[in-house]
């Protein structure tokens, strides 16, 4: 298994991002899963940073996504794996000002 993440959005909202993929590898590691490594990415909705990202990153055969659907998306076809993504989007947004995510 892999571990696939943004670091922009999922980062954000605090279900992605590279220090979570590397905790949740651990994590997954420790209950036995065999986890061949973690990969980030600025943008995991952009097909190019997504096939770049698959051509760097080790052997697998299953993919768990820790972004939105569309970087899921993106994943499953650059990578030609089985992608599990336990994320939930409700739509598109932005961060504000505050740091909070917003819906748009």
């Amino acid at each position: 298994m892999l571990v696939w993440t943004c670091n922009t959005c999922a980062r954000f909202c605090g279900v992605g991002g590279k220090d979570r993929a590397e905790q949740v590898s651990s994590e997954l590691r420790e209950r036995g899963y065999d986890v061949v490594g973690t990969a980030s990415t600025s943008a995991a909705c952009f097909m190019s940073k997504a096939r770049k990202l698959s051509e760097e990153s080790p052997e697998r055969d299953v993919v768990l996504a820790l972004c939105c659907d569309i970087g899921a998306d993106c994943a499953r076809k650059a990578t030609g794996a089985r992608v599990v993504n336990p994320v939930r989007t409700l739509g598109v947004g932005y961060l504000d000002e505050d740091g909070v995510p917003r819906l748009s």
